[in-house]
């Protein structure tokens, strides 16, 4: 009979324990869960915001192969406008040239009326 009781004292206090082990147990379940639904939602805004910064990133991208293009264009052109103002002022040199000459030729005083 004492047998019995230390057995029965032994169980309950067992199935206490085990009770209280199982509580235990159920709330750092829940608390780790609570943890990790908290850090999926971390993961998930962190990847929405890489998301964003790259759509951003190649807009920026293409919006500067733009600009390095019409710096191209705008360089050719002044290139080209300095090619034909070069063209012209020496088109002009040749003319004013001939013209000096032809009143030199002809008698005139060209000092009044050259450029």
């Amino acid at each position: 009979m004492r047998y019995l009781v230390l057995i029965l004292l032994y169980w309950i206090t067992s199935s206490h324990g085990l009770a209280e082990s199982l509580s235990g147990l159920q709330q750092q379940t829940s608390y780790a869960y609570e943890q990790m639904r908290q850090t999926e939602l971390e993961a998930s805004k962190a990847r929405k915001e890489v998301a964003a910064k790259e759509e951003r990133w190649r807009y920026f991208k293409r919006k500067l192969a733009e600009a390095e293009q019409a710096l191209q264009t705008a360089q050719k052109a002044a290139l080209e406008a300095d090619e034909n103002m070069l063209a012209a002022k020496k088109k002009w040199d040749q003319y004013s040239e001939t013209l000096y000459q032809e009143w030199h030729r002809q008698g005139s005083s060209p000092q009044e009326s050259r450029p």
